[in-house]
């Protein structure tokens, strides 16, 4: 008897190091300052048993190793749920990292630098130099503003509102995330739009003044002209406006991490 109890102990305790794991791997996945696409499987999967290994004995103590049902079914469902969570989380805190890399990425289009794109070895495709030193500019930006360790509290915070033993809500709390997912998504379509607005403005004029100028005098070939004078204006102007681009960047993306405490109330039907 004894025997059967520590061995089911110990199945409980794998099966539940195994759901806390399904949950951080997403996060770790999409993430930027926790891994992103940059860094490799490996050391995200080492980031993620590194983070379930601190989660673990507060999950534990709250008796989700004792509370997992029997049923293989079960288990499997709360493993896709885990695994749904994790994304869910990963989606809204990556929201405000997209939204610079759109901002960049609409900027080189404006001004004229599509063609100036970089492989980066460490991802499968090309990136547009404005885009990429914003993104790796915010990751720096969210560190020094240490919210990374609001990030943790958050992520700690996730598994008393979702227990890895029990179902989300897929009533209510579903819809309500459908809705939020579709407005957050909006919001931060719109941020990055609102952070390339004063380039596009500034090209704007420029394109309206090389017109005035290729009217005026026909023989100055405005093209040849326009093109290093749009890329040293962009450039100009997003040094000028790169601290309030950051301080939007730093309040949105701490607001994402209260954000996605509120969807795993939700999810987890309002129970603490």
């Amino acid at each position: 008897m004894a025997d059967e109890t520590l061995r089911r102990g110990i199945e409980q305790s794998i099966l539940l190091g195994g759901l806390v794991v399904a949950r951080l791997i997403p996060i770790v996945q999409m993430v930027p300052y926790m891994g992103g696409e940059a860094v490799p499987q490996t050391v995200k999967m080492g980031l993620a048993i590194a983070l379930a290994i601190v989660v673990y004995p507060s999950i534990w103590l709250q008796g989700g190793a004792i509370l997992l049902p029997d049923s293989t079914f079960e288990i499997a469902m709360l493993l896709v749920k885990e695994v749904f969570v994790g994304v869910t989380i990963g989606f809204v805190c990556a929201l405000s990292f997209e939204a610079l890399r759109m901002a960049g990425q609409i900027i080189d289009n404006t001004a004229g630098l599509t063609d100036a794109t970089t492989m980066v070895p460490q991802l499968p495709d090309r990136v547009s130099p404005t885009s990429n030193f914003l993104y790796q500019l915010a990751i720096v930006v969210f560190f020094a503003i240490g919210g990374h360790r609001v990030f943790l509290w958050a992520l700690a915070r996730s598994f008393e509102l979702v227990p890895p033993h029990s179902f989300i809500d897929a009533g209510d709390g579903l819809a309500q995330l459908a809705s939020l997912v579709l407005e957050l998504t909006a919001e931060a379509i719109m941020l990055g739009v609102l952070m390339a607005f004063p380039v596009l403005a500034s090209i704007m004029l420029t394109n309206l003044f090389l017109a005035l100028v290729n009217k005026s005098a026909p023989q100055i070939n405005v093209f040849f002209l326009g093109m290093p004078l749009k890329a040293v204006l962009a450039s100009a102007i997003v040094l000028l406006s790169l601290g309030v681009m950051m301080d939007q960047f730093a309040d949105r993306a701490l607001d994402d991490l209260q954000i996605a405490l509120e969807v795993m109330e939700a999810l987890g039907g309002g129970d603490e």
